[in-house]
């Protein structure tokens, strides 16, 4: 059995935690060695003093038997994070809770977490490093890496999301539409329209807001 780090000591990382918890109670897969970060919230005190953060991300060097999931919610921070500690030697798994639905023919990448009661649809694609939280991607969807689709989110057939996308929790985006690299969805928007490379948009129907 192998050693787990989470990376990051914010909320996501202890959600982060309970998945990885979650997925030990049907299957012992990994022991939880502890939390690096930079900044972050009492792990100690909210884990009951149970888990600690070990050591800083800028600083820490893998070990021989470790491997790593990635709880940073920002895709920027993310990849940034995820590269640095790549070019170190780092190897990152997915973390994807029991709960969640996988279609026999989606396709998913490397170092993906996946929260309680998710679902991928038929032939669906989840780019490497990306983060769904406990939403419906239906089928023919395209994820880019680095990207977040945050809580409640209903992604329909055969909408195409770039690299580093952010999508706030409860949005909407209709079938077929384009969401361009780095763009922003705000929480509750209901996407009709196609979304450029770097734009942010908010609202029903969402409209960019910069």
């Amino acid at each position: 059995m192998r050693d787990l780090i989470i990376v990051g000591a914010g909320n996501a990382a202890r959600e982060v935690l309970q998945i990885v918890k979650d997925i030990n109670k049907v299957r012992l897969s990994w022991n939880i060695i502890g939390f690096i970060a930079d900044t972050g919230v009492d792990i100690p005190a909210l884990t009951n003093g149970k888990f600690e953060i070990i050591g800083s991300i800028n600083d820490y060097h893998p070990k021989e038997n470790e491997v790593f999931t990635c709880a940073i919610a920002d895709p920027v921070g993310r990849k940034y994070v995820i590269n640095l500690l790549r070019n170190r030697g780092a190897e990152f798994i997915n973390v994807i809770h029991p709960s969640v639905m996988l279609n026999d023919y989606c396709t998913l990448g490397e170092g993906i977490v996946m929260y309680p009661n998710s679902s991928i649809g038929p032939n669906a694609s989840v780019g490497n490093y990306s983060l769904i939280q406990s939403s419906a991607i239906a089928h023919d969807v395209i994820i880019g890496e680095y990207s977040t689709i945050s809580s409640l989110c209903g992604i329909l057939g055969g909408v195409r999301i770039g690299r580093l996308v952010f999508i706030g929790c409860g949005a909407v985006l209709i079938p077929n539409i384009r969401i361009g690299d780095g763009a922003y969805i705000g929480a509750g928007s209901v996407v009709i329209k196609n979304v450029k490379d770097t734009k942010k948009v908010f609202g029903n129907p969402a409209k960019l807001i910069d």
